[in-house]
């Protein structure tokens, strides 16, 4: 064999043995990993992102991986931790776990009493990476309240009255704001009347005369500061007059005492009347009994027969919509 056919031999046999040993590395390292973990990624989303005290919110994620040929992969029944951030703290906190359902989807219920961070967490397992979120806020708004209140709740016509509210923020005043003062008579909508700002007490006052009885309501819109506030609705009544009338029969030995109360046109049912009677001649009326009015506004008395010259009247004491009144005086003569 000549040298030369001996040294291409030999390069032939070198390059087997390192072809050979090429691919038992490779062999090797595809045994040692077999299945390198998936990549994933944890989106988050929130459905308002503000609130009022006592408030709910809902936050949402989305569980995504993607295997060798980078094809979406559905997670179904991972466990996503929701960690909280709340204004005030230094730290995350886990405060909910929930499994992925259909197509890696996840969904929290929060009600936080401050404005708070969350963010979402899979600490990933044996064949998939761990991954969080980004962070979304949740903000609690401020406190807001609005109270009104009226210096009388019923009026004689022609009077004024007063329409008072206080506007606080979280139990404290809230100074130099606009309330806005809405009105409206009965059967009509609720329309701007005229506004004020508050004084260093969060107070307002409003002068109001009604032409009847009314409804009235404090509004404060909503500021890039403060949450907006509504109070409640108050009504001013305008008192009616009202007519009593009476009259008395004999009926077997009784006297029958009738009156009928009206006012605003009308008769005044269920209302209570009472009937008084004095000797005549004499300046003191006695309570004799008190009923309430029919459906038809009337009133019926039966008493014993007097034993003397007797004056009788019928008293409606009012209310709030109604003023009093007072019938005449009938007398029932003895011989």
């Amino acid at each position: 064999m000549s040298a030369r056919l001996a040294r291409r031999i030999a390069a032939i046999s070198v390059a087997g043995l390192t072809a050979l040993g090429s691919i038992s590395l490779a062999e090797a390292t595809a045994s040692a990993h077999p299945h390198a973990k998936q990549h994933t990624t944890l989106s988050i989303r929130v459905a308002r992102g503000a609130i009022n005290p006592g408030g709910g919110d809902l936050i949402r994620g989305n569980l995504q991986a993607r295997n060798g040929r980078h094809h979406p992969n559905n997670n179904v029944g991972r466990r996503i931790v929701l960690q909280a951030h709340p204004q005030g703290t230094t730290t995350w906190t886990d405060v909910q776990r929930h499994r992925t359902g259909r197509h890696g989807q996840v969904a929290f219920q929060v009600s936080p009493s401050v404005t708070t961070r969350y963010q979402l967490l899979f600490r990933g397992n044996k064949r998939q990476q761990a991954s969080h979120s980004g962070v979304v806020t949740v903000q609690v708004l401020d406190t807001t309240s609005l109270v009104i209140s009226t210096a009388s709740k019923s009026i004689d016509p022609g009077q004024t009255d007063t329409v008072d509210g206080a506007l606080s923020l979280d139990g404290s005043p809230l100074a130099g704001q606009t309330v806005r003062l809405l009105g409206a008579t009965r059967h009509h909508r609720l329309a701007f009347m005229g506004s004020q700002v508050t004084d260093t007490n969060g107070d307002v006052s409003f002068s109001v005369t009604p032409p009847s009885t009314s409804r009235y309501q404090l509004v404060f819109r909503r500021t890039a500061q403060n949450h907006g506030a509504r109070s409640a609705v108050t009504v001013i009544h305008v008192r009616q007059q009202s007519s009593l009338s009476i009259r008395a029969r004999a009926q077997n030995g009784n006297e029958i005492i009738s009156g009928d109360l009206r006012g605003g046109g009308h008769a005044l049912r269920h209302h209570r009347v009472t009937l008084q009677s004095r000797p005549s001649g004499t300046t003191t009326w006695q309570n004799v009994a008190t009923h309430r009015t029919n459906r038809h506004g009337f009133i019926n008395f039966k008493i014993a027969a007097p034993t003397q010259s007797t004056d009788y009247q019928l008293v409606f004491s009012g209310g709030p919509v109604y003023d009093g009144c007072q019938s005449g005086v009938v007398t029932v003569t003895v011989a």
